[in-house]
């Protein structure tokens, strides 16, 4: 007799050697009323990640199954995370990790569970969750859509975009998947299965935190498309497309929503420059030992607006605190977050979570929010 469980872990893995160990052993840590699987897929990986999941699947024969593609299957746009789902999941529910992401919570699958048992109106269950620095050492900022427990509407989900949960956070019924609408087949994002989650009665949200979204891991998908603008603008067009598709499905329900969603994928140069004047004036108030704090999208489009408006800076920051002393391509020096506490008169804060952290420092200087002046994205 074939053997059930009520919860089948999605583990999508490639070239993360470094990473996947850790990954598992948070899996296999989970404390259970319930029996589980694992289910590995790896996308033709050829940096050592096979060794590793050889090594689990022959230690955990019962629990962890592996799927080897011999061709990679993301270069070709494949959507293979519905068929895992569909046709090779035992479980009734449904939770993710990702190769390069990991839990920090034992109890994380009971609560995620029990928390859809006495929810029966919802389909999924998300989490509080955080990114962390590439060696998982250092937290960089958190992934909490709101501090109690609680419904996240499918408005709120939809507006808050791909990274408005933590995916590895994720947890659903796996009869989520046996009637899926037309934006669902456009493209297999993490931004899909959000909206599709919540479509029914919102997702039950859990303020405890619980899963880890390594930045900028090898392999990972903000590696491949967030540091890429040519591929990134790929992506924004895939998201309008599903976006005006979910319109159709929906019948318009979530017109007004959508329609302020699209807004996002208006470039943060386009939104700087046409509030140019604000900008240019706050900086010629603020023109000395002034400091940009984040690296990343924001803070890389920040450093392009004031190139491009002759506007001059004393350095950039960033949590990771990785190539101090470098330049970026826009000529100004990286330095250490320390150091710039010790120098700056001045801080602009690139995103709303770097304000939020600076402004709970001692820093007696000037903290501005620059993420007012891009805010969709």
């Amino acid at each position: 007799m074939e053997k059930s469980y009520e919860v089948s872990i999605i583990c999508n893995t490639y070239n993360q050697k470094s990473y996947l160990e850790k990954a598992i052993e948070s899996m296999l840590a989970q404390k259970t009323f319930f029996d589980y699987e694992i289910i590995i897929h790896d996308d033709m990986s050829t940096d050592g990640t096979i060794d590793i999941i050889r090594k689990y699947a022959s230690a955990y024969p019962e629990k962890i199954r592996v799927i080897y593609e011999q061709k990679n299957q993301y270069s070709k746009g494949a959507d293979f995370i519905s068929p895992m789902i569909k046709d090779i999941a035992k479980g009734k529910y449904i939770a993710m990790c990702e190769g390069d992401d990991f839990w920090i919570d034992e109890n994380k699958l009971q609560l995620q569970r029990d928390a859809l048992e006495n929810h029966p109106e919802c389909d999924m269950c998300a989490c509080w969750g955080c990114t962390v620095t590439e060696d998982g050492k250092r937290e960089i900022s958190q992934i909490r859509p709101r501090m109690e427990n609680g419904i996240l509407s499918a408005e709120s989900v939809i507006l808050g975009g791909g990274q408005y949960l933590v995916t590895a956070g994720l947890f659903f019924r796996r009869q989520m998947y046996e009637n899926m609408l037309k934006f669902e087949k456009i493209t297999p994002l993490d931004y899909v299965l959000q909206i599709k989650g919540s479509l029914r009665s919102g997702i039950f949200y859990i303020d405890k935190k619980m899963a880890v979204y390594r930045r900028y891991a090898t392999g990972s998908w903000t590696n491949d498309v967030l540091l890429n603008k040519e591929k990134l603008k790929v992506q924004w067009d895939i998201e309008k497309k599903l976006l005006k598709t979910l319109d159709l499905d929906t019948n318009g329900k979530y017109h007004a929503i959508i329609t302020e969603r699209m807004k996002a994928y208006i470039s943060f140069e386009e939104q700087m420059e046409s509030r140019q004047e604000d900008i240019l004036g706050i900086m010629r108030k603020y023109n000395f030992q002034c400091y940009i704090w984040g690296m990343g999208r924001r803070g890389k489009s920040l450093e392009n607006f004031f190139s491009r408006h002759n506007v001059k800076i004393d350095g950039i920051c960033d949590l990771v605190n990785t190539d101090i002393g470098k330049t970026t391509e826009y000529g100004n020096k990286i330095f250490h977050t320390e150091d710039v506490f010790k120098h700056a008169k001045v801080i602009l804060a690139s995103t709303k979570w770097a304000y939020e952290d600076l402004i709970k420092t001692n820093f007696a200087g000037k903290i501005i929010d620059f993420q007012q002046y891009m805010p969709y994205g």
